[in-house]
């Protein structure tokens, strides 16, 4: 009989920790080949002409400080491994029993974060994770503490209550949906092996891995606010010409009992795009769009 892993049978951990609220998981990987062709014979084989490299996206429900903030800086001890543990039917396999599938990665760097909320929605965030080391089944990532720890504390649910956002006009003007997102690319860098062939043959994937994974600056955050308007008034194109609108951006969400979760402080943020619609049977509403680079300190 050819059975299904449900969903519910499922969990997801990151550095040793379960993690809670999670929606979708997405795992991948791809091998780019070069071909090999002789005279007179044609294809006689492909070689592999880039270095590995997977992908993975993770998305979850805000309902707690989130850990995937904990992994955003740079150098190797923001490198983590994550496994998904899913039920197997056909085999007897189970979470309990150490017969349950796996598939997971290990030496992930974060490279996009992103979280968005709406009128009557739960906070959303979406993780994008690059994956220099292996991937694939049999990486268990319960027992591997590692240095970058993805702590998961208590469950703490937010409602639009206590999500307090700040920009020009949001004091006298609705807010109705926001997303922001922070942009980390990662530049990874590989070296020849400079030791004996048989610590290369104990060790074959160590010295495929790159050297180095280095974050790239500056980092880029992208914030985008939806208002119905009451007063406000958008800026003129041509005045861009005299100097950007800096403003002072502020994210703050609270839980049910009012205590802060997390706070985006983003001041001296740049407006780089407006955008205003209106239609019959709606509201005016004005979609600004803002900017901030960070370096490194």
């Amino acid at each position: 009989m050819k059975n299904a892993s449900l969903s519910y049978n499922q969990l997801v951990y990151v550095n040793g920790t379960g993690l809670s609220g999670i929606q979708s998981v997405e795992g991948n990987y791809g091998v780019r080949e070069q071909n090999v062709n002789f005279l007179g014979f044609g294809y006689v084989t492909g070689l592999i002409s880039q270095p590995m490299q997977g992908n993975f996206s993770v998305s979850r429900a805000f309902v707690s400080e989130d850990p995937f903030l904990n992994l955003t800086g740079d150098g190797p001890s923001f490198a983590f491994s994550g496994s998904v543990f899913y039920e197997m039917p056909n085999v007897g396999g189970t979470l309990d029993n150490n017969f349950s599938g796996c598939f997971g990665f290990h030496s992930g760097y974060l490279n996009s974060y992103s979280i968005s909320c709406g009128i009557g929605e739960v906070p959303s965030v979406t993780v994008g994770i690059s994956v220099y080391g292996d991937l694939g089944p049999g990486i268990d990532a319960r027992y591997n503490g590692g240095d970058a720890v993805a702590d998961n504390p208590t469950i703490r649910v937010p409602d639009n209550g206590g999500i307090v956002l700040s920009c020009d006009g949001s004091s006298t003007n609705r807010v109705t949906s926001f997303t922001h997102s922070i942009d980390l690319p990662r530049t990874a860098l590989y070296a020849l092996p400079n030791t004996s062939a048989a610590d290369l043959t104990a060790d074959s994937v160590k010295w495929k891995m790159p050297t180095q994974v280095d974050l790239t600056y500056p980092v880029e955050s992208t914030t985008n606010f939806s208002l119905e308007i009451d007063d406000y008034e958008t800026k003129n194109l041509y005045g861009a010409l005299t100097g950007i609108h800096q403003n002072d951006v502020d994210i703050t969400i609270n839980d049910s009992d009012g205590s802060q979760i997390v706070k985006f402080d983003l001041t001296k943020s740049r407006l780089i795009s407006e955008s205003f619609e209106t239609a019959a049977d709606g509201t005016v509403v004005v979609n600004l769009t803002y900017k901030k680079y960070s370096n490194k300190r």
